[in-house]
């Protein structure tokens, strides 16, 4: 299996290198056994995000392509994080093949399509957290629960529960001050709160992942071109990081209010970047290895 910029070393080989040498290769080799199960693992997640993203769309019903999207957008960003992932594999560990223009053109067509399906999840993330920082007060009436075409919910920490007209009309005596900021569904000031921090996470982390890409695609560029110093490429090398401290704040966040897939998730990506990071590095020392240091 060739790896690098030249194929893997391995016994002698590897030792007759040097002993720095010989334990990158060892890492490369145990990494390469890691990184299957965590994306595998991804997929399975990426399966749990279609049938909840279904959900959305089933509950909100549509209008127009940007409304579908919108319900998936969840399962389109991990769709297109997938797809970088191809990409920097590619580019960081199989460079003989990245090295045919035909391969390299593919590959970043592919790369920019998936960081704008990315920027499409921010953008549909950044207008959930201006409905919800701009809800609108209800005034619960006759007419408003006694519609039967639009069926009402109740929305606390991302559960969704139907309310009856029955339900609704019963509960006009003693309405306490209610505010949406999606069509049909009502909060009270506690659900509120939490959907503004749960919004705010979402934004936050999405944007992270996306600076956190953008950074990884910068420094392979930088590499390739051997510019390995200079504010650019600080810049790009310290970026991931903060991205990763931001990251783990939400994953905190969401297992605060129990959303463990949610955590589980996000702590199994930074596993899966962990990898491309990996890989970036033994590119370096190979590129160092065949520049004589």
């Amino acid at each position: 299996m060739a790896s690098g910029l030249t194929p893997e070393p391995s016994g002698d080989a590897a030792l007759s290198r040097g002993p720095l040498i010989g334990l990158l290769a060892a890492l490369t080799r145990h990494q390469q056994y890691l990184k299957w199960p965590i994306y595998s693992l991804l997929f399975i997640n990426f399966v749990f995000y279609i049938v909840e993203d279904s959900a959305t769309l089933a509950r909100e019903g549509y209008q127009s392509i940007w409304d579908i999207t919108g319900a998936f957008a969840t399962s389109l960003d991990i769709a297109g994080w997938f797809g970088l992932l191809l990409v920097f594999e590619i580019e960081t560990y199989w460079q003989q093949v990245y090295a045919k223009p035909r391969v390299r053109l593919v590959l970043n067509a592919l790369r920019w399509a998936c960081f704008g399906i990315l920027t499409h999840t921010l953008v549909v993330y950044a207008g959930d957290l201006i409905a919800v920082l701009n809800p609108e007060e209800v005034f619960l009436t006759e007419s408003y629960c006694a519609r039967e075409d639009h069926p009402l919910y109740r929305l606390h920490n991302q559960v969704y529960t139907p309310i009856s007209p029955a339900a609704c009309l019963n509960s006009l005596p003693e309405a306490t001050a209610l505010w949406s900021f999606e069509a049909d569904t009502l909060v009270d000031r506690e659900s509120l709160k939490i959907a503004t921090q749960q919004a705010s996470a979402s934004f936050i982390e999405c944007a992270a992942w996306l600076a956190a890409g953008l950074a990884f695609a910068a420094m392979a560029w930088l590499r390739r071109r051997d510019k390995a110093d200079g504010t650019w490429t600080t810049v790009a090398r310290q970026t991931p990081h903060l991205s990763y401290f931001m990251i783990v704040g939400c994953a905190c966040l969401w297992g605060w209010y129990g959303h463990y897939l949610y955590t589980y998730d996000s702590l199994l990506w930074l596993g899966g970047f962990a990898m491309i990071e990996a890989n970036l590095s033994t590119w370096q020392a190979r590129i160092e290895e065949l520049m004589g240091g």
